[in-house]
């Protein structure tokens, strides 16, 4: 048995111990609730048949594995007549003498407008407590009225760890001489699947031949990036930045570059403890955003953003279950890295009052989910307004460390426009680049982009390739923001140098 099914065994085992009629068991995996309740009953009764199941479709139904020796006479159903009201379902349970556990699928879905049966459910309660009968209710989401929170015993069905996955592939049609290695990296990779999803997925990919372990993992993490839209407000990046693509910033590079390894399976499997976290703090358009897209190319990770506009939509339940769902679902896919950009934006904080606005539960939440997350999951956070920060969010323990991106020195910036002028296809070396470099003086990395993209843009319109002169034109065209927002910039240098790290080695003055 996995240690998930043993944990999910032990918290039913409390619940019985302690006498609860009403169970909530809050997951996915309906065959798989239903395998891990009817072992329950069989063992809390000492027979078999003792699990009945509801739904709003067949109403009470015996065994569905039924064996040979079940027959009519020993069905489940209570009635002759399939029972698919809801009401009547609780009514019929609460009048029946038979010891029994009861699994009712979907049935919270009904809780929403629906008074009579809140109310149905609270006296089944109070009517089951003498009597060894207990209930559970089933769904993917908690859709508990506050009514009943004080009733219902709740369990929270994890998805399959990586054990079970690879089991299932072992299973399935995987070649037999696939290496120890890459099976288990593909079950890594799939972790935040349900075993259905990973059924699915092994059958479309694994057909009993030797697969590319590269294009295998491609795919498992297009198929993970739509779970995510699904379920949640977390959205997957696919990697696009490398460490190479970033322009300067030694510091913040050889402190990635260190941690390379810790987020193997051997690092993990040894305890060695893992980086928990790093903010990025500075100048807007100076690589912070850039920074957590190549941490999670160079350590080879699934790059996840928490979009907390989804967040405090509504469109995923109030923003608390929502926040609270993205965290337990961004835990479930690790390892990842989780990035949260604008943090200060994100949870409202405001100094002034002391608060995050409406967010001031998410915003606690936060912190302490900070503390005491799954360790494979690394938050890589941004802030611009980084005066608007509480000095709680910065201690150590939450970020090991914090990095302050400035606006890039000479050096930097010959490096930056090396990057750029490449990546859109011309010859870095045709192009005096420290006279460019000179000529950008407290510009951001984002504005260099920006005027390298706008002199392609002229080569193409010109039917050539683009060319310094373009570059120039476009450099002396452009007001940075170094000019425009002099005093907020100032502001942001002052408070981070003496708080932060410098992702940036020291340059010579310019």
């Amino acid at each position: 048995m996995s240690a998930h099914n043993r944990i999910t065994l032990q918290k039913i085992s409390r619940g019985l111990r302690s006498r609860y009629p009403i169970f909530y068991v809050l997951g996915w995996e309906e065959e798989r609730i239903e395998r891990l309740l009817r072992s329950v009953a069989k063992s809390y009764y000492s027979e078999n048949d003792r699990l009945i199941v509801w739904t709003a479709t067949n109403g009470f139904s015996p065994r569905i594995d039924s064996s040979a020796e079940s027959t009519p006479a020993n069905s489940a159903e209570i009635s002759n007549e399939p029972v698919t009201d809801p009401l009547l379902a609780l009514q019929r349970i609460s009048e029946s003498d038979r010891q029994a556990m009861y699994l009712m699928k979907d049935l919270p879905i009904w809780f929403d407008n629906n008074p009579a049966l809140v109310r149905a459910v609270r006296d089944l309660y109070y009517r089951l407590r003498q009597r060894n009968i207990h209930v559970f209710l089933s769904y993917p989401q908690l859709i508990l009225p506050e009514i009943l929170k004080k009733e219902i015993f709740l369990i929270e069905m994890d998805l399959p760890s990586e054990e079970e996955i690879v089991e299932v592939l072992k299973a399935g049609n995987i070649a037999a001489d696939t290496p120890y290695d890459h099976l288990h990296r593909f079950a890594a990779a799939m972790r935040g699947l349900s075993l259905n999803e990973v059924g699915h997925l092994q059958a479309r990919l694994f057909r009993g031949e030797p697969v590319d372990p590269s294009a295998s993992l491609e795919e498992i993490q297009e198929e993970k990036a739509q779970l995510l839209r699904k379920e949640s407000c977390l959205r997957f990046f696919p990697p696009q930045r490398s460490l190479d693509d970033v322009g300067g910033l030694e510091n913040l590079k050889e402190w990635v570059l260190k941690r390379k390894d810790l987020f193997s399976e051997k690092a993990y499997k040894s305890g060695v403890p893992l980086p928990s976290g790093v903010l990025f703090m500075g100048v807007s358009g100076c690589g912070k955003s850039m920074g957590a897209k190549a941490i999670a190319s160079a350590w080879e990770l699934p790059l996840v953003r928490m979009d907390m506009s989804l967040v405090l939509s509504g469109s995923f339940g109030t923003p608390e279950y929502a926040f609270e769902h993205a965290t337990r679902m961004a835990e479930e896919v690790a390892p990842i890295v989780l990035w949260v950009d604008e943090i200060e934006n994100s949870f409202g904080y405001d100094e002034q009052t002391g608060g995050s606005g409406g967010n001031v539960n998410i915003f606690s939440s936060f912190l302490t989910w900070m503390q005491e997350k799954n360790p494979r999951v690394f938050v890589a956070a941004t802030a611009n307004r980084i005066q608007t920060l509480p000095a709680e969010l910065m201690r150590k323990g939450r970020f090991d460390q914090l990095f302050f991106l400035d606006l890039p020195n000479k050096d930097e910036r010959v490096e930056i426009f090396r990057i750029h002028i490449s990546a859109n296809g011309a010859d870095p070396a045709e192009f005096n680049l420290g006279y460019l470099a000179a000529s950008t003086k407290d510009w951001s990395g984002a504005e260099i982009e920006q005027a390298v993209k706008s002199a392609r843009i002229d080569g193409y319109q010109k039917e050539r390739i683009f060319n310094e002169r373009d570059v120039v034109n476009n450099v002396v065209a452009t007001i940075p923001l170094s000019r425009t927002m002099v005093e907020q910039i100032k502001a942001i240098k002052d408070w981070c140098y003496k708080r932060a790290i410098t992702a940036s080695r020291p340059a010579a003055r310019e």
